[in-house]
């Protein structure tokens, strides 16, 4: 059994008093909480949306899909679907607001054929306006998908609506 000398006690009390104070100059307290952290632009954070898809010629519609989009501090973006994952990969790409106070995000992601052979890329512009109250978006896609010579093979349009995913 490990015995406490006036010393040892005293060099407790020290480091516990220390450790206390460094808690209290950092911030920390016995009743801390979560801080909110209010992003820097409106569109910072984790969205999802429902995506339709047509022909940009004839207006017919191709389908859609549901994704999820992060736009970070900074101007760069991700973004996944629910689209079978062997045919495609993560998109990444950047984001800015506009003059008129849109926003136009361009992202990429790779292509591949059922086989897992590389198909080209998917170029992906996406122009959006975020409500008021800065909890949902509306926004339009323009998509073009290129071969594996970085030729244009197909385009297609389509329109979103999201909502912010958390607070």
């Amino acid at each position: 059994m490990t015995q406490f000398t006036p010393k040892s006690a005293a060099l407790f009390a020290l480091s516990s008093l220390t450790m206390a104070l460094l808690m209290q100059a950092c911030g920390g307290s016995d009743d801390a909480h979560a801080q909110t952290v209010t992003p820097a632009d409106p569109i910072e954070g984790f969205w999802q949306s429902t995506v339709a898809l047509q022909d940009c010629s004839s207006g017919a519609p191709l389908g859609g899909f549901r994704g999820l989009t992060i736009f970070a501090a900074g101007g760069t973006a991700s973004a996944d679907n629910n689209q079978p994952p062997m045919s495609k990969g993560i998109a990444i790409g950047t984001w800015k607001k506009t003059p008129t106070g849109t926003y136009v995000a361009e992202l990429r992601f790779w292509r591949y054929q059922p086989d897992g052979a590389p198909a080209g890329q998917q170029r992906l512009t996406r122009t959006l306006t975020l409500a008021a109250d800065g909890k949902t978006l509306t926004g339009t896609i323009s998509s073009v998908s290129l071969d594996t010579s970085d030729n244009a093979v197909r385009t297609v349009c389509g329109s979103e609506n999201g909502a912010r995913v958390g607070s």
